[in-house]
């Protein structure tokens, strides 16, 4: 079974732009992993499922089969490249603008779901999608339970086959995959339910 989990992993040698980056990236519902050397990289040995790796392009041409390499058990590697003067759809240019940056973001990860993804997703009966719904818009336990008139019982322990069934554990990882299944939209989310 393959994991389908995606990773987003900011490379980069600027503070003040991992920084920035992270911020961006952190208001799609998405915690990113900060790499600042290569070395970062020994931190995050087994990361699997679907990579995203937004990178300076020198930094990709010194770096890419060290990465490819070492995420050789990873689905698939995307890379978006962070670059000064480039605009195009697989390169964020320091000028544009955050919405612009994150909609480039948001159709990296769209990318990887394809046919595979969809043909691996363990099946969610529609009541585990309702509550699926609920969780990745923020609601707690007691909120889910009174909107879908369900004892909180009930409710958690949906979550709890929803996390086992998929493989994800966090919140913020259940509102990656049900923007990514179009289950609900980016801008429904409020990311301050997220932390």
């Amino acid at each position: 079974m393959t994991n389908k989990t995606v990773h987003i992993i900011l490379f980069n040698r600027s503070e003040t732009i991992l920084k920035g980056l992270y911020s961006i990236v952190n208001e799609l519902g998405i915690e990113p992993i900060v790499i600042k050397s290569v070395d970062d990289f020994f931190d995050y040995p087994h990361l699997l499922g679907y990579l995203i790796i937004i990178i300076p392009e020198d930094l990709l041409e010194e770096n890419q089969p060290f990465i490819e390499k070492h995420y050789e058990k990873a689905n698939t590697i995307k890379y978006l490249i962070f670059s000064n003067t480039n605009t195009s759809a697989d390169t964020l240019n320091i000028n544009e603008s955050i919405e612009s940056i994150q909609q480039k973001i948001q159709q990296g990860i769209s990318s990887f779901t394809d046919e595979e993804i969809h043909h691996h997703t363990p099946e969610l009966t529609p009541r585990e999608i309702d509550v699926l719904k609920l969780v990745a818009l923020g609601y707690t336990n007691k909120e889910i339970a009174n909107d879908l008139f369900i004892s909180t019982h009930t409710a958690i322990s949906h979550r709890k086959n929803i996390s086992e069934k998929l493989g994800i554990k966090t919140i913020s990882g259940l509102t990656m995959y049900a923007v990514i299944k179009q289950i609900i939209e980016i801008k429904d989310i409020n990311t301050d339910n997220l932390k």
